[in-house]
């Protein structure tokens, strides 16, 4: 027996795997993209507002698509918007504009996109598109949304392909069924006959 028990013809092996190695870009909350969120453009150590160029030059007089002779690292690939003042103010360049030639803030770039993205806009709003930091009960902790251009290029929104994170080791979760919550039995939900529908059958009623 105790040799046995020193060469241990038998060992044992976790069904379990070992856990998986999460990349810490995945549990990352820091903003994919960080923007400046006010109209500032850098030229080596200068910086500049926009309109302190734009403010002299005047706007482009027609909307056809043109060599770009400036800002040459902006490479535009959103569908059918070619045209820089879709977006940007023609007369003040240090705000961007709505579908009513209104001034819309510069740190308030949702509001530029909900002028073609209207059904994204509102999830959105109500948390089910995009990104929330914090903490979801406002009463512990503050609770932030990040904006559009925090995780999209607005020159080019798509995302670039990206290697998902390891899904969920469900062995590692205890009993994956449906749980005992003591609720009054109701005919229509199947989790009110507890552990026999995860067993793949259920139970007669009294009676039948």
């Amino acid at each position: 027996m105790a040799l046995l028990l020193v060469l241990n013809p038998l060992p044992f092996h976790s069904p379990v795997a070992p856990p998986a190695q999460i990349p810490g870009w995945a549990t990352d909350t820091t903003p994919v993209r960080q923007p400046k969120m006010k109209p500032e453009y850098q030229v080596a150590l200068f910086k500049f507002e926009c309109n302190a160029c734009h403010g002299i030059i005047p706007p482009p007089a027609n909307t056809q698509v043109r060599t770009v002779t400036q800002h040459r690292e902006v490479v535009l690939k959103h569908g059918i918007n070619t045209w820089c003042l879709n977006c940007h103010h023609p007369q003040n360049r240090n705000v961007l504009v709505n579908d009513r030639g209104e001034e819309i803030p510069w740190d308030q770039p949702q509001r530029l996109c909900a002028k073609c993205h209207g059904p994204v806009y509102r999830d959105w709003l109500h948390g089910a598109h995009g990104r929330t930091n914090g903490y979801w009960d406002t009463s512990r902790g503050e609770q932030s949304r990040r904006k559009c251009i925090e995780c999209h290029d607005p020159h080019q929104p798509p995302f670039p392909p990206m290697r998902p994170a390891p899904g969920p080791e469900t062995l590692r979760m205890g009993p994956q069924g449906p749980g005992e919550h003591g609720e009054v039995h109701n005919p229509l939900r199947l989790t009110g006959y507890g552990e026999g529908v995860a067993a793949g059958y259920l139970e007669p009623e009294e009676g039948n």
